[in-house]
């Protein structure tokens, strides 16, 4: 697992050094504030920032379901189905 968020990691600083690379090597700091203010820029920018949370993220919240046996399943076919059964 260690490899594959490493892996994962590592595309994402690649893709985002290419996403915003270019355009900080020719403007330098002004560029910085440029890309900050450009919508494009921020969403990308959010998107690369939640991903790699996710990569943090993704061993701990799958260990939490995978622990979770029958109890997840029921609450699970709970939500699908909408028929919540008292307790």
């Amino acid at each position: 697992m260690l490899a594959l968020q490493l892996l994962a990691l590592g595309f994402l600083t690649l893709s985002a050094a290419l996403f915003f690379g270019p355009q900080l090597a020719v403007y330098g700091p002004k560029g910085v504030r440029q890309l900050a203010r450009e919508g494009q820029a921020q969403f990308v920018g959010g998107c690369f920032v939640s991903l790699t949370v996710l990569v943090f993220a993704a061993p701990i919240v799958s260990s939490g379901f995978l622990t979770g046996g029958d109890t997840i399943r029921l609450v699970m076919v709970d939500l699908f189905t909408l028929q919540f059964s008292p307790v």
